[in-house]
């Protein structure tokens, strides 16, 4: 069963998708959160220039039974988290304590909205891919994408699983070239727009291999490729030096992923990672709790 992202959360992701009335509703309903868990039908009406049964029929297609229960549902959104609702700061921290806080909150927010968002079927799906691939290559650009694509290499590597990572735009297109049916291209894309990935994709679909995008689901990216994870990485923070939190959800992902394609494994690797720690044990000594190779 595929489990929904909370309400507010939903809001948010099926906004562009809306036809003008309920974008209508649903920017009110944004606008002031806290007001709209209180006001009546009537009134919510009146500050989208909707009708009343537009309202409505908006509650249901949010998976509501009628309006009362979208404001029960939005109410107890509203309380439980302070996802894209808190306060923003007006000014940046500055001592430890603030910093730790709001990195903490950011980190949080991140993995919340990841998990909010999580497609178990996906998830299925691509860590099926990867584990009969015969070949995995993971692409990525900019900064947190191409750096969870090397971090996804090192997780699958491990699994004796032929992979290997890039960021360079120009490999991507002759990988792509060069890829046969039997080869993955996994990608990670906030946006699912870079031109290398997005042409990558689809000259790898043309060729008979599989591609798993890990980015926004109404992306160019998402629409090239065979097994889409959802991940919209909302960042709406205004203090640009501060490091993008999108990767933790990125990074969600890949765990998932990784975790499912490693039980798939276990029997099959159980001796190489034995054999692995055992050959570096000459590096550090024994540590029995310590993870292979790190």
């Amino acid at each position: 069963m595929r489990h929904q992202a909370s309400l507010i959360d939903r809001l948010r992701m099926e906004r562009q998708q809306l036809n003008r009335a309920d974008r209508a509703v649903a920017d009110a309903v944004l606008e002031d959160i806290e007001a709209a868990t209180r006001i009546s039908i009537k009134e919510l009406a009146s500050r989208a220039k909707v009708s009343e049964p537009t309202v409505i029929r908006f509650s249901r297609r949010m998976g509501c039974d009628g309006f009362s229960d979208f404001k029960i549902r939005l109410a107890q959104d509203y309380a439980i988290g302070r996802m894209y609702i808190a306060a923003e700061r007006t000014s940046p921290a500055e001592t430890g304590r603030e910093v730790a806080d709001q990195v903490y909150e950011a980190t949080s927010q991140a993995l919340a909205s990841a998990f909010a968002q999580r497609d178990p079927a996906a998830l299925e799906k691509a860590a099926e891919l990867i584990h009969r691939g015969r070949r995995i290559f993971c692409f990525g650009v900019g900064g947190s994408s191409a750096n969870v694509a090397l971090e996804a290499e090192n997780r699958f590597f491990r699994l004796d699983i032929a992979v290997s990572a890039t960021a360079d735009s120009y490999k991507h297109r002759v990988i792509a070239s060069t890829a046969d049916p039997q080869d993955v291209l996994l990608i990670f894309s906030v946006t699912g727009k870079p031109r290398s990935l997005v042409d990558s994709a689809e000259i790898a679909v043309e060729l008979g291999a599989s591609v798993v995008a890990v980015t926004d689901p109404t992306s160019p990216l998402a629409a090239k490729a065979n097994v889409v994870v959802p991940l919209v990485a909302f960042d709406e923070e205004k203090f640009f030096y501060m490091p993008n939190r999108g990767r933790y959800g990125q990074l969600f992902v890949l765990d998932c992923l990784a975790t499912l394609v490693g039980a798939w494994r276990r029997n099959a690797v159980a001796k190489k990672l034995w054999r692995a720690r055992s050959n570096l044990v000459s590096l550090h000594g024994n540590t029995d709790s310590q993870p292979v190779g790190d």
